[in-house]
């Protein structure tokens, strides 16, 4: 394996100076704020990409490598050559790339629980995740995220579940802040690979459809919301609490469904994780998707356009198979491995972000105890991603957990089938959907018993109509 500091002097060829510089001004963003500087964006030190409590230095290095890379080749040729505009334009995207950071509280995704919460549609309505890194590495053992797109498509061109913009898109970004966060030197990777499976039609993905393949979707397993009143346009009022895993960018709450939402995914990709991708493979895409990435591609810098590969129909294997095992590469791409399943692949990522969740913050220096990064300290930032999450369930007004709804806060659980959600308890209020079956809502049980209406402190938080009161379970 390539030892980290040759892997930096290989990516620094041609931006010493330029890195000299940067890193000078990002150290002082590791520093604390002094009063008279109280607007100015500071580094996290538990951030799991940037913070020194969470990041080796190396792999921090690396960071500010890829920032200078990108920043490099979005300037003209007048600027190429000029260190410290180089410096500047990376330095400038950190700390937009910071606030972001700060403003989708990024450290919350790595609470222990996160990917069950954030994954699934009866705590994240409508999010329909259909990208995960389920354990595929490249033959240099770097991960990949799979993404198959068709997941939110049926045979009429309809989704199987209405998807959320804001919800789907905090979890699509969960899903790539840890692949990012997972880039570790010491153990060869430097960057990742998306896989993202554009094909929707019954003759390209069979098992896609419900005439094939009746399960419903993974993202279902637990129960879930029929979301009609935050879906498609029906909603854009940008004020409205939408029930789901928080935080959510202001405006993630009025964005559209389909291609809208996949540009803002791959800008968010290509704006702050920058160059973490080796390349992105576009496999079996449409006509129309395929004009899409040629206009997206002449948004972004060429160091990012670059990375994307449409690749052609029936070169899935001569194209992969220079990247991946052909035995560990998914037959539906052209290898021999073991199969997505349709949507299975999703419920072995959410297991591997499980087991995986203290491991993805901190890396092991060859276990020198003497380190800062030894994973005896795995606790501290842990301890913060889970303080962070549990303020943002008590912003939404709802528990943790199914368990800390009922031991904590004197909660009931009922079967949520045909129960109506609603955001307040007014008469004349518009429900927001109704769950479906195999769904298990927890009641607050000290209310009012002569209202219609109840309050749901779990999965979701709001007030639902129970159409009777025999649902009630123990």
């Amino acid at each position: 394996m390539t030892h980290p500091l040759v892997i930096l002097a290989k990516e620094s060829a041609g931006l010493e100076q330029a890195l000299s510089i940067l890193r000078v001004e990002f150290n002082k963003l590791e520093q604390p704020k002094s009063s008279s500087d109280d607007d100015a964006m500071q580094v996290n030190p538990e951030d799991p990409i940037f913070g020194s409590l969470s990041v080796a230095p190396h792999d921090i290095e690396m960071t500010l490598l890829r920032y200078l890379k990108v920043a490099r080749s979005s300037l003209s040729k007048r600027y190429k050559e000029d260190d410290h505009k180089i410096a500047e334009v990376a330095l400038e995207r950190i700390r937009s790339t910071l606030q972001y950071r700060s403003d989708y509280d990024v450290l919350a995704m790595h609470a222990p629980g996160m990917a069950r919460k954030i994954m699934y549609h009866d705590t994240n309505p409508g999010a329909c995740l259909y990208a995960a890194d389920s354990g595929l590495t490249d033959k240099k053992g770097r991960p990949a995220l799979i993404g198959r797109l068709g997941l939110m498509i049926d045979e009429n061109a309809e989704q199987h579940e209405p998807l959320v913009p804001a919800n789907h898109l905090r979890a699509l970004m969960f899903a790539f802040e840890r692949l990012a966060s997972s880039l570790r030197l010491l153990e060869g990777k430097d960057r990742a690979f998306y896989i993202l499976d554009c094909s929707m039609d019954k003759i390209s993905a069979p098992d896609l459809y419900t005439d094939t393949d009746p399960r419903p979707r993974n993202w279902s397993r637990f129960g879930s919301l029929s979301v009609d009143g935050l879906s498609m346009s029906s909603n854009k009022k940008s004020t409205i609490t939408i029930p789901g895993v928080l935080p959510h960018l202001n405006y993630h709450k009025t964005i559209s469904p389909g291609l809208p939402v996949l540009r803002e995914a791959l800008r968010q990709l290509t704006e702050y994780y920058p160059n973490v991708m080796e390349r992105v493979f576009f496999v079996r895409a449409p006509f129309s998707f395929r004009a899409f990435m040629k206009v997206f591609s002449l948004m972004v810098d060429k160091e990012s356009a670059e990375k994307f590969v449409v690749v052609p129909w029936g070169s899935e294997s001569k194209v992969l198979l220079d990247v991946f095992h052909e035995n560990e590469l998914p037959f539906e791409f052209g290898g021999k491995g073991p199969s997505l399943g349709r949507d299975d692949f999703l419920r072995v990522a959410a297991d591997r972000y499980e087991a995986h969740v203290s491991r993805s913050l901190l890396p092991s220096l060859d276990n020198d105890c003497s380190s800062p990064y030894f994973n005896t300290s795995e606790d501290i930032p842990l301890k913060k991603a889970v303080t962070r999450s549990k303020i943002n369930d008590a912003i939404a007004g709802v528990s943790s957990t199914k368990d800390e709804a009922i031991s904590l806060h004197g909660g009931y659980s009922i079967d949520g089938a045909g129960v109506k959600l609603y955001v307040s308890n007014e008469e004349d209020e518009v429900p927001l959907g109704e769950f479906n079956e195999r769904t298990e809502l927890v009641l607050l049980s000290s209310q009012d018993t002569s209202k219609r209406r109840k309050k749901l402190i779990w999965p979701v938080a709001g007030w639902v109509e129970i159409p009777q009161e025999e649902g009630k379970v123990d």
